[in-house]
Formats: structure tokens, sequence, C-alpha cells
């Protein structure tokens, strides 16, 4: 080359690159973020407004047009009630219409009265309808006191027909009233039985008979006695024989006792028994609930069999046991009566009196 040649001017060095600067820590967020979070939350309240604005609206129509259906069924009251009165106005002109002695109800009913007794035989009707009721309620005393044991209802039943026969001022009926009378101090003679309250102690004895302990039949374990000779003075046969003894002697004993011998029961033969207490006091319930004649009779027969299972079975020397026996003897000297009064003797009268005296 020549000098005469441009030469390439020299290049510079690169400049070293400028890294920026690391964030601090703790340095606060751009604002951006911040005013995106104000604009969510001003969003989501005015969300919550319009919802809220929404259901009172929604609340309000509803009242409305529930204060417009009761106006409605209001007004029709109204209405019906307006042409009621005014039915009752036209019905008061028409009854002031006649004379004073048919202006209440009262007086036609009675002018009714008078001319029914004007009638031929009115009185003989009259009669006849007084004792077809005393009839009939001496049959219902007769049946509430026989096939339901309810003497309270009876006595109801045989006063009202007392009544029907007294009202009826025949002399010919004094006999039946008589008998009435006898009845009715009868049914006021039979005694108060708390039928609701002995079936409740009935269910409470019945939920402890299961629970209640039986008669031990044989002791857990055998002890023998003391012996008849100190053993260091027995020989090794005397002293088997002596322990012989002792061992059988603990087994077996005479004694007198008044009460029944234990019977040796399994599981089944327990459980068998406990269902046949519980089936007796069952059966006490049903007679206090039937209450008819032979109610007492039952009742009583089952708690007699239920007291002989707790004394030949059950151990009655416990508390348990006491108490379930104390409760039993409660419960038969409140039982019902074994018999019930006969109070058919006046409506057999009377049955006499119609089909001799009393004929039309």
């Amino acid at each position: 080359m020549s000098d005469a040649q441009t030469e390439k001017p020299a290049e510079s060095p690169p400049l070293p690159a400028v890294e920026p600067a690391p964030r601090k820590a703790g340095a606060a967020r751009p604002p951006r973020l911040a005013l995106f979070i104000a604009v969510l939350a001003l969003a989501g309240t005015a969300a919550q407004w319009y919802v809220g604005r929404s259901q009172v609206a929604a609340d309000r129509s509803r009242a409305e047009e529930t204060s417009a259906r009761l106006q409605r069924r209001l007004n029709t009251l109204e209405d019906r009630i307006r042409r009621e009165r005014e039915d009752l106005d036209r019905l008061a002109e028409r009854i002031g219409s006649g004379t004073a002695a048919e202006d209440s109800l009262a007086g036609r009913i009675a002018q009714l009265e008078e001319a029914i007794a004007r009638l031929p035989g009115a009185d003989r009707v009259r009669l006849s309808w007084r004792i077809e009721q005393a009839e009939y309620f001496m049959r219902v005393a007769i049946a509430q006191e026989t096939f339901a044991g309810d003497s309270a209802g009876a006595l109801t039943a045989l006063t009202i027909a007392d009544e029907h026969l007294r009202d009826s001022a025949d002399p010919r009926l004094l006999p039946v009233r008589k008998l009435l009378a006898a009845d009715i101090a009868a049914l006021r003679a039979v005694p108060r039985v708390d039928t609701e309250g002995l079936i409740l102690k009935l269910t409470a004895l019945a939920g402890e008979i299961p629970k209640l302990p039986l008669r031990q039949v044989a002791p857990d374990a055998f002890a023998s006695g003391p012996g008849g000779s100190p053993e260091g003075q027995l020989t090794g046969t005397e002293r088997a024989l002596a322990e012989l003894r002792r061992a059988l002697g603990s087994i077996l004993s005479v004694r007198r006792t008044d009460t029944p011998a234990p019977t040796l029961l399994s599981e089944e033969s327990v459980a068998t028994l406990v269902r046949g207490v519980e089936l007796e006091l069952q059966m006490a319930r049903l007679a206090l609930l039937r209450g008819s004649g032979w109610s007492g009779t039952v009742y009583r027969t089952s708690l007699a069999n239920v007291r002989e299972a707790l004394e030949r079975y059950f151990d009655t020397a416990t508390a348990e046991g006491a108490s379930a026996l104390e409760l039993v003897d409660e419960l038969a000297k409140d039982a019902p009566p074994e018999s019930r009064p006969d109070i058919s003797g006046a409506l057999t009268e009377l049955l006499r009196l119609k089909e001799r005296e009393l004929q039309p």
C-alpha cells in the first residue's frame, strides 16, 4: 500500500453496559395496583347496593299485591254483609206486619204449643214420649255399667231417666221411680277406682321384672366344717374320712322351712318365666281397660299369679324383690270390685207397665 491511501480511523472501545439499580426492599408499589383495588371495592359496593335495592323493590311489590288482594276480599265481605243486612231488614218487615202476639218467634212457639195441647190425645202422646226417653236412658245405663264398667256414666243416665219420669207426672210410674232411686243409691256406693294410676303402676312393675334377682339354687363354693378332733391326732385314714364327712356335710343339709324350694332354671327357663309374669301384668291392665263385670276377678287372679311367681323364683329378701312384692300387694288392695250392682229392676218394671197399664 501507498502512503497516500487513507488509513481507517481507529475504533473506540465499547462502553460498558449500565445495569439498572436493584429495587430496594419495602419500596412502595406502583400506584396503579392501589387504584385497581379501589376500583374493585367500589364495584363490589355498587353491586351490593343494586342487589339490595332490587330485593327491597321486590318485597314492596309483593306487599302491594297482598294488600290489594286483602282489599278485594274485604270489599267482597262488605258486599255480603250489606246484602245480609238488607235480607234481615226485609224479614223484619215481614215479621212486623203481623199482630203483637206474632212479633216474636217465642210468641209463635207458645201459640203452637197451646194448639198442640188442645189437640185430642196430646197428653197421651207426651206421656209416651217421656216413657220412651226414660227407657232409652235406662238401657244406656245398663250398658255402661255391665259392659264398660262406667259407674259414673250409668249414674248420669239413670238420673236423666228419673227426670223424664218425674216430668210425666203419672202416679202409675211411682214403682219405677222407687226402683230407680235404689239403683242410683247402689251406683253411688260403688268405689271409684283410679284406673289410669293402676295401669301406670302395672307398666312400671312390668319394666322392673327382668331386673329382679333370682333365688340362688346352690352355693358358689362348698366350705368344709370343723373337724371332730385335732388333725394332728388323726391318722391318714381318719383324716381322709373326716374330710369326706365335711365335704358331704357342706353338700347335704336337712332343715325345715315353710318357703318353697327353689328350682334350678336355665337361661331359656328364666326368659320364659319373665315373659309369663309380664303377660300376667298385661292381663291385669286389659282387665282394667275392659271394665266389665268380671274385670275385678281377672285383675285379682293375675296379681295372685304374679305374687306366687315372685315368692317362688325371685329373691324377695333383696331390696328390689321386696319392693316389687310390696307393689303387688298395693295393687291388689286397690283392685276394682268383683261384682257390679244389678240396675235392671227399674227397666223391667217399666216394660211391664208399658205392656199392661200404659197402653193407649
